[in-house]
């Protein structure tokens, strides 16, 4: 059960919730993501150090549901929804392993950004432009970490790093990317990545501007 539901059935709210809902209506609340999202999927409020978080890093291992839970968390800062972000965020990196990656798992994959969306809030991909552009203006550009030097010039406020432990120019990529990663009042970034002895991902283990959720491979969510 999510923490959404299991709040409602708690306070005793679950029944004013769904009184009056058709079945379509209450399979469409019972496929919300906030209906379904298991706690390490959603957003924390601070960092190990206490403040708030900088660099959110979701660890899991295949199948944990690391796709969905960055592709939820882009749509929720582009959108400006609760919990996610207190206005749309007009700017933001989308970082994978290669191209294809970006393409295939981060835009247009079974948990990817072009699924998870509903019609009336579906950004359009324009491949051509390497951009996904959202309705209310939000808009998100891709990069390969195979080159970092493509990271040298646009600005961002919020940025999804994929796969950021299996990267091969890791610490050029990253800190590239932290450059332009200023606009906004508080630039933010989530990494969804398996678990590797990587140099980069100890680094910011040991930040305590982090935040760290972890889920094992047999966790249950959307993927």
């Amino acid at each position: 059960m999510s923490t959404v539901l299991k709040i409602c059935a708690d306070n005793g709210t679950l029944n004013e919730l769904t009184e009056g809902l058709s079945a379509r209506d209450f399979e469409t609340l019972l496929a919300a993501w906030e209906m379904q999202a298991r706690d390490d999927q959603w957003p924390p409020e601070r960092a190990i150090g206490g403040d708030p978080w900088t660099v959110w890093l979701v660890m899991g291992g295949r199948g944990a549901g690391k796709t969905r839970t960055g592709a939820e968390w882009v749509r929720g800062v582009a959108l400006g929804l609760p919990g996610y972000s207190h206005h749309p965020v007009s700017r933001i990196a989308l970082v994978g392993e290669t191209a294809a990656d970006v393409r295939d798992v981060m835009i247009e994959g079974v948990s990817g950004l072009l699924s998870i969306h509903t019609r009336d809030e579906r950004p359009i991909w324009e491949p051509s432009r390497r951009r996904l552009a959202w309705p209310n203006g939000a808009t998100a550009q891709t990069f390969s970490a195979e080159d970092p030097e493509s990271l040298r010039g646009p600005q961002f406020e919020c940025a999804w790093l994929d796969e950021l432990a299996k990267w091969r120019h890791a610490e050029e990529t990253f800190d590239m990317l932290q450059f332009g990663l200023r606009l906004g009042h508080h630039p933010r970034q989530v990494v969804t990545t398996t678990p590797r002895p990587a140099p980069l991902l100890k680094r910011l283990l040991a930040d305590p501007r982090s935040a760290v959720s972890r889920a094992a491979t047999r966790a249950k969510s959307r993927r």
